[in-house]
């Protein structure tokens, strides 16, 4: 008796065509190359994209840099915790304020990340080309900038946090 392979067939149809599932498995397949270029700093790429912002804004607070990552938070805490653990970020109270700069240590990873960026950079668009970078890149861009002023509508959230 042949296997009934049509629904089978309608679900592949319906993840080929759902924008979540495929900007999800492109995620996971950039994070992949993404991680093996950041393995020999002993850096996630989340950690060392941090750093980068922090190297251009020593003394930013972190709700500024949980929005400029667009981060929540507690990510932001578990960040600045975890790169404050290694030696690479410091606190620096100010009143009420906390101001987070790089330590030393920090900034002496600077013209590696960068590298490793570029590296990564070079590499997926050895990949997929660089017309397809751009593109999606931009398209990417822009329907997040949909999303996130729709969502700000229904909810009265500023887009930008």
């Amino acid at each position: 008796m042949a296997e009934d392979t049509s629904h089978r067939d309608d679900s592949l149809h319906f993840l080929e065509d759902c924008l979540f599932y495929s900007v999800n498995t492109f995620s996971r397949q950039l994070l992949k190359l993404a991680e093996a270029g950041f393995a020999s700093l002993k850096l996630s790429p989340a950690h060392a994209s941090f750093l980068l912002i922090l190297y251009d804004n020593p003394g930013i607070n972190p709700k500024k840099l949980g929005i400029l990552l667009q981060l929540t938070p507690s990510t932001i805490t578990r960040f600045i915790d975890a790169l404050a653990k290694k030696k690479l970020v410091k606190r620096k109270k100010h009143g009420k304020t906390v101001a987070i700069f790089p330590t030393d240590k920090g900034l002496a990873l600077k013209p590696a990340i960068a590298q490793a960026y570029k590296d990564f950079y070079l590499n997926y668009t050895r990949i997929l080309g660089d017309e397809t970078i751009h593109n999606l890149a931009r398209q990417i861009n822009q329907a997040n900038a949909k999303l996130a002023k729709d969502f700000a509508s229904d909810t009265g959230h500023d887009p930008d946090l």
